[in-house]
């Protein structure tokens, strides 16, 4: 008897989602899969809507009143909208591939 649920638990066990999950890390699907992932990353110059906002205080100066996502070019962006100490408000386009900014 001991045996038999032995033998019940070490069956459960192998065909379990869990076991396998642990195994599916090391396949060559999920390292292709974290590959892209990271590429996709890296090529990305601007990663956030932080480093957006940053990016355009530097070049243009004012105070960021509000950062959105946009498709620039076909690909990921930011639209960052800032007041500038002589009191014009400004929208800057960011191209998160390039960094390039764009606007007046």
């Amino acid at each position: 008897m001991k045996t038999l649920v032995a033998l019940f638990i070490f069956c459960f066990l192998l065909t379990s989602p869990i076991t396998w999950a642990k195994y599916d890390a090391y396949s060559p699907a999920a390292a292709e899969r974290s590959a892209k992932s990271n590429q996709s990353q890296k090529a990305l110059k601007v990663r956030s809507s932080q480093q957006a906002a940053k990016l355009v205080k530097q070049r243009y100066g004012g105070k960021v009143l509000k950062v959105s996502k946009k498709n620039v070019n076909g690909h990921s962006g930011y639209k960052v909208k800032l007041i500038k100490s002589n009191g014009h408000v400004v929208t800057i386009i960011v191209d998160a591939q390039t960094g390039r900014l764009s606007g007046n």
